[in-house]
């Protein structure tokens, strides 16, 4: 899906849900433009690749995935990996299988990220809701994302200049 495409589809819901939320409408597009391929890998309403841990009770999809992390010993947290390579950056990356939330309507899915990002963890982030690159690099700093907070933050920031643009 392109940009355009994207906007068009999935910025009303997220403009009405974050009139609730108080979150940024152009953080929260961006996010969710990055974490689902501009809606191409979006799992079940579920934009914001949202696992489901222990304590989830509602609908999951299993989807084989990539994450990184500093060092090659985290398999154990994943039920299957597929490969473990070193990525340019030094990190490594992991692909494996991973539960993920799935949500009725894309408004569900778009109200528990809101509800995770209120979370304790994210609490330092919660001054900067108006700054798209500053929260995004603070949400990623406290654990949202396996990705480099820094590399994070600059590629939401990016997008969201991208959805301001069409």
């Amino acid at each position: 899906m392109k940009p355009a495409e994207f906007k068009r589809q999935y910025y009303p819901a997220i403009e009405r849900v974050c009139a609730e939320t108080g979150l940024n409408p152009l953080f929260v597009a961006a996010q969710a433009a990055l974490e689902s391929g501009w809606g191409d890998s979006a799992i079940g309403n579920n934009l914001f690749g949202i696992t489901a841990g222990d304590k989830w009770t509602g609908k999951r999809q299993t989807v084989r995935t990539f994450e990184y992390f500093a060092d090659d010993r985290q398999g154990g947290r994943f039920e299957r990996v597929y490969s473990i390579t070193r990525a340019s950056n030094g990190r490594f990356r992991y692909e494996v299988d991973r539960e993920f939330r799935d949500y009725d309507t894309l408004e569900d899915g778009i109200r528990d990220h809101a509800k995770v990002l209120s979370a304790k963890r994210y609490a330092a982030a919660q001054a900067y809701r108006n700054d798209v690159t500053r929260f995004a690099y603070e949400i990623a700093r406290a654990g949202y994302c396996t990705a480099d907070a820094t590399e994070y933050a600059n590629l939401i920031s990016d997008i969201a200049r991208m959805i301001e643009r069409v």
